[in-house]
């Protein structure tokens, strides 16, 4: 189950492969390029009724980059990759539910 309000203690690149974040009750997530990339939430990417991704994760890059991590207010992260996308905003609550280690289903 995950709480409505997690904060994020600590955002850290794992090289340029992957960002870590570790959460205020201790839970340590680390996020893959290819893994937050077919997760975005932005309105390109997710289909806006159904909330499925519009993107097929086979043809992401092999070698996709994240670029940038920015925090958006005190809710969420906005990532650049190296492909140029930059429009997903993930809330914390989002981040925390697509969490690799917490999620049945990583493609």
């Amino acid at each position: 189950m995950v709480k409505a309000n997690y904060v994020p203690k600590r955002l850290v690149r794992v090289e340029e492969e992957a960002f870590k974040i570790i959460w205020d009750d201790g839970h340590e997530s680390v996020y893959p390029a290819q893994h937050l990339r077919f997760q975005c939430p932005c309105a390109a990417c997710k289909d806006e009724w159904t909330g499925e991704s519009k993107l097929d994760f086979k043809t992401l890059p092999q070698d996709l980059q994240l670029k940038d991590a920015r925090l958006v207010g005190n809710y969420a992260v906005n990532y650049l990759f190296s492909d140029g996308h930059s429009t997903g905003i993930y809330s914390f609550e989002t981040l925390r539910k697509i969490c690799p280690c917490c999620i049945k289903t990583v493609p």
